[in-house]
């Protein structure tokens, strides 16, 4: 370990996107990495998986029962004082019975602690606050497919908390809008309105599409899946949607009317550029690595015989969708090139299929 190399705190590093930017960061090799765990046992794989860098202290674990209780994190930052926060937890589903409860509260409630333990406790050390939003905070789905139309850092998903109550399809969207917003009034105007300065770090948001990619946050005989429907809800619904098991998407899309996509090992690209170039400072920032149907990605696949792979439907016309700007991807995070759809739906399949799910 290198005693002066910058420390990212990560909250939901034990997740599906959690996992890469954990791993990408520390591949690095020029931060350490510090993860709140709900709890230590349950995080034994990780200690397996890094020992070695746990060893060295570039990885370590803190215990944290609750992160949308008011101060769960102010002791973290205040041992920790780390140079970069990249807040990731925030629950993605949207089958429940109680979208505010289930999704609603805990992202805008996690949003609002890990924020407030920043402006609180962050100075002088934090120099940038990233967010992981979602391309869900700026559609407006009442529009879609919108053809012609090129969603930017300005539209913001109108979604209500009315909406919101309705089903766990809206409920997502809002829970990604309303703790996006969130994030920005806190920086801009503080936690009682009144900011006698501006917070000396900077805040990034990033809004991505569905992010597909490799599970790596599973290991054998640690919570492993049983079955499809066990994944992460965006490799589950992918592998539902390549084998051609899933009916709900007519045509079978990334999600229904919402094709565009980043495969999750780009979002780990695009978290650490966040952190560090002065471009991205107090950004909101799209993703996206294309606007794909499944049958898009399934070239590869097709060419190896593989058994299991259903007929997802038709290729994708773009001209039958919206697009999205992918301008400060390129020019801020300096992300010029992600990777194809055809590789993305590869790996995952392959990743799925050793785990004997298909």
């Amino acid at each position: 370990m290198v005693a002066n190399k910058p420390l990212v705190l990560v909250t939901g590093a034990t997740g599906f996107v959690g996992a890469h930017v954990v791993r990408h960061l520390l591949e690095l090799s020029r931060y350490r990495v510090v993860i709140p765990v709900r709890s230590m046992a349950k995080s034994s794989y990780i200690k397996e998986r890094y020992a070695s860098e746990i060893a060295s202290k570039d990885l370590e674990m803190v215990s944290v029962a609750d992160l949308s209780a008011p101060h769960a994190l102010d002791d973290v930052l205040k041992r920790f004082q780390p140079e970069y926060i990249v807040h990731l937890a925030s629950p993605y589903f949207t089958t429940t019975n109680d979208p505010i409860k289930d999704l609603v509260q805990p992202a805008v409630g996690a949003t609002r602690n890990v924020m407030t333990s920043a402006l609180e406790y962050g100075a002088p050390a934090l120099k940038r606050f990233t967010l992981l939003s979602s391309f869900a905070s700026v559609v407006d789905l009442s529009k879609n497919p919108r053809p012609g139309y090129t969603y930017t850092a300005s539209d913001w998903d109108p979604v209500t908390e009315e909406q919101a109550a309705e089903n766990g399809f809206f409920g997502y969207h809002a829970s990604k809008t309303f703790a996006e917003r969130l994030a920005w009034d806190l920086h801009d105007h503080g936690l009682n309105k009144e900011l006698p300065s501006p917070p000396t770090f900077g805040l990034v948001t990033l809004c991505p599409p569905m992010i597909y990619g490799p599970p790596i946050h599973y290991a054998p005989g640690h919570l492993m899946p049983k079955s499809i429907e066990e994944l992460n809800t965006s490799t589950a619904r992918l592998i539902s949607g390549i084998t051609g098991k899933d009916p709900a998407f007519t045509p079978r899309v990334a999600t229904p009317g919402l094709p565009a996509w980043i495969d999750v090992r780009d979002i780990a690209k695009a978290i650490a550029g966040s952190l560090t170039l002065d471009p991205a400072r107090n950004e909101r920032i799209l993703l996206c690595g294309g606007v794909d149907y499944f049958e898009d990605g399934l070239g590869r696949l097709r060419t190896q015989n593989i058994s299991g792979l259903g007929d997802p439907g038709d290729k994708c016309d773009p001209s039958n969708h919206f697009d999205i700007d992918r301008t400060k991807m390129r020019d801020v995070l300096n992300l010029q090139e992600t990777i194809p759809f055809e590789k993305t739906v590869e790996d995952t399949f392959n990743a799925v299929r050793g785990m004997s799910l298909v």
